[in-house]
C-alpha cells in the first residue's frame, strides 16, 4: 500500500506552507533569489536547474558573507524546476518565467522544503496549494491523476510525480500531462525530458503486460464464491453487462479511498449495464493460520474477519450485489488465477466476457465508456 510520498526520487520535494518573509536588495531588471536563513553565515550556495531525469546545471554559486540569501543573475534563468543547494540539503521551487524575485526564510540547519518557506512563485503555491490540501484529506488521491491533468503540465507532473512517481502502471495518466506540456511548452528542456520518461514507462508497460496471467481480449477466467450469506456467486451470472472485478480487503487503506469514486462511477453507470464484482482477500491464509492452536480458534477468527469485511461494505455503501470471499486472504484461488499480488487490483470485463482493460484503477470511467463505444 502506498502513501503520498513528499521525497521525489530525483528532486520534486516542495515547501509546506507560505507565509510571509524579508525582502532582499532587488536586482533592478534581474533576477533575485534573497531572504533570510539563520545559520547560513560562511557557507557555500549553488542555485541549480534541474531536469526530470536526475541532470543538474549549475547556474550560480555564492559564499554567504551573513545570513542573508542574496543570489543575483542578469534575468531570469527560465521556465523550469530549480533549487538552491548547500552540501545535501536545498530548497526547490518552480519558475514560470516571469519571476523577478524569490524569496526564502528558514534555517541553515533545516536548509530543506519540510521547514524552508519560499514565496514568489506561483506555479510553486500552486503545487503547494494542492498537496497540501491532499494531505489534509480535501482531495481525494484519485481525484489527483484528473486535476493534475487540468494543472499547468509544470504543476501536474510535478503532482503525478510526488503522488504516484514514475512507475509504469501510471504510465497513462503521465502521458496526457506530458503531451499537454509539450503542446505548451515545445522547446522546454522538460518537455523532452518528460517525453522519455513516459515512453521507458510505456515500453515497462509492455513488457510487464506480456508477462501477466491474464490479458487484455482474453476470456475472463470463471470466478465461483460465497457471498455473505454462503451463497455461490459466479462471475458468469453477469456476462451480458459490464464488470469491474475488484480484488481488496477491508485492511487495505488505497483500497478504501477507492471507493468513494467507485460508488459514484457505478451510480453513473449502473443503468448501462456496469456493475461490480467483489473479491475480498480479507480472513487467513495458510501462513497466518499456524499461529492459531486449535480448529475451532481458526475459525472464531475467520468469523472476525468475516465481520470486518461485511463492515467495510456497509460503512462504505458498496451497493452492488457480487460481493464474495472464501476468506483465505492470500490463498485465495481467484486472486491466484488472476495473478493478484498486491491489491487494489482491477480487472475490467467487457459485456462477452472478454477482459477490456487491466487495472483501471485511475481512468474507469474512460475505460466504460471505450466499452461502450464498441458495443
Amino acid at each position: 500500500m502506498r502513501k503520498i510520498n513528499y521525497l521525489l526520487t530525483l528532486m520534486l520535494i516542495m515547501v509546506l506552507s507560505t507565509i510571509a518573509c524579508n525582502q532582499s536588495t532587488k536586482n533592478a531588471g534581474g533576477f533575485n533569489i534573497g531572504g533570510t536563513v539563520e545559520g547560513l553565515k560562511g557557507n557555500q550556495l549553488f542555485f541549480e536547474r534541474l531536469s526530470l531525469t536526475g541532470q543538474t546545471v549549475n547556474l550560480s554559486e555564492v559564499t554567504a558573507k551573513d545570513d542573508k540569501l542574496e543570489i543575483k543573475l542578469d534575468s531570469n534563468p527560465g521556465t523550469g524546476y530549480y533549487r538552491v543547494r548547500s552540501g545535501r540539503n536545498a530548497v526547490f521551487f518552480i519558475l514560470d518565467g516571469t519571476e523577478k524575485q524569490i524569496e526564502i526564510t528558514g534555517t541553515y540547519a533545516n536548509f530543506n522544503n519540510n521547514f524552508a518557506t519560499v514565496k514568489g512563485s506561483a506555479f510553486t503555491d500552486k503545487f503547494m496549494n494542492t498537496m497540501n490540501a491532499a494531505k489534509e484529506g480535501k482531495i481525494d488521491v484519485n481525484s489527483l491523476g484528473e486535476l493534475a491533468k487540468n494543472e499547468d503540465p509544470l504543476v501536474g507532473a510535478m503532482i503525478l510525480a510526488n503522488v504516484f512517481s514514475f512507475r509504469p502502471e501510471y504510465a497513462a495518466m503521465h502521458e496526457q500531462v506530458s503531451i499537454n506540456m509539450t503542446n505548451k511548452y515545445p522547446n522546454l528542456y522538460l518537455s523532452k525530458d518528460y517525453a522519455g520518461l513516459v515512453q521507458q514507462m510505456q515500453q515497462q508497460q509492455a513488457g510487464a503486460a506480456a508477462m501477466e496471467k491474464i490479458q487484455v481480449g482474453k476470456p475472463a477466467p470463471e470466478i465461483a464464491m460465497p457471498d455473505i450469506n454462503g451463497k455461490i456467486r459466479k462471475l458468469s451470472e453477469l456476462k451480458g453487462k459490464i464488470v469491474l472485478i475488484d480484488f481488496w480487503a477491508s485492511w487495505c487503506g488505497p483500497c478504501i479511498r477507492s471507493f468513494p469514486e467507485l460508488t459514484a462511477t457505478y451510480e453513473k453507470y449502473k443503468n448501462k449495464g456496469f456493475t461490480v464484482y467483489s473479491v475480498s482477500l480479507d480472513g487467513i491464509d495458510d501462513r497466518s493460520a499456524a499461529r492459531y492452536p486449535d480448529a475451532a480458534s481458526l475459525q472464531a477468527a475467520k468469523e472476525s474477519h468475516k465481520t470486518k469485511w461485511i463492515a467495510a461494505i456497509e460503512k462504505n455503501n458498496l451497493s452492488w450485489d457480487y460481493h464474495v470471499s472464501e476468506l483465505d486472504k492470500w490463498d485465495c484461488k481467484a486472486a491466484k488465477n488472476y495473478g493478484v499480488e498486491s491489491i487494489p487490483k482491477t480487472f475490467l470485463v467487457d459485456k462477452k466476457g472478454n477482459i477490456a482493460a487491466i487495472n483501471p484503477r485511475f481512468n474507469l470511467e474512460e475505460a466504460i465508456e471505450k466499452v461502450l463505444a464498441n458495443e
